[in-house]
């Protein structure tokens, strides 16, 4: 009798997850094969991190976009912006923060398309 129960009780359990199995909504599509284009053309170099006051930031794959560079404070508040109009292939931009105080920084690549976060030490 108790096997018969128990057995009962586990046939249940078992119906119950293939129910729940069943019900699963199936894995989101992965993204189209532009955006992973789109993000892979792409490079972003920081350099020398941690830094003493001047970085180089070295950008490639943003030729025809309206890129925008921010640097930020671990607060987000912005405290450097520039607007690239159509970077053509590879471009260096070479900052001088030693006005900032030491600490970590973020800096900020946006375009319509794309963004990307680097984080940067200033010491």
């Amino acid at each position: 009798m108790k096997k018969t129960i128990l057995l009962f009780f586990l046939s249940l359990t078992l119906l119950d997850l293939s129910a729940q199995i069943r019900s699963t909504p199936p894995m989101p599509a992965e993204p189209r094969n532009e955006a992973k284009q789109d993000t892979e053309d792409r490079s972003v170099t920081v350099y020398p991190n941690p830094s003493s006051g001047v970085i180089t930031i070295s950008l490639e794959g943003f030729e025809g976009k309206r890129t925008d560079l921010r640097i930020m404070n671990v607060i987000g508040n912005v405290v450097y912006r520039e607007v690239l109009q159509d970077p053509a292939g590879r471009v260096s931009k070479t900052l001088d923060l030693n006005k900032l105080t030491k600490g970590l920084y973020y800096v900020k690549l946006e375009t319509q398309t794309y963004s990307e976060v680097r984080k940067v030490i200033l010491r």
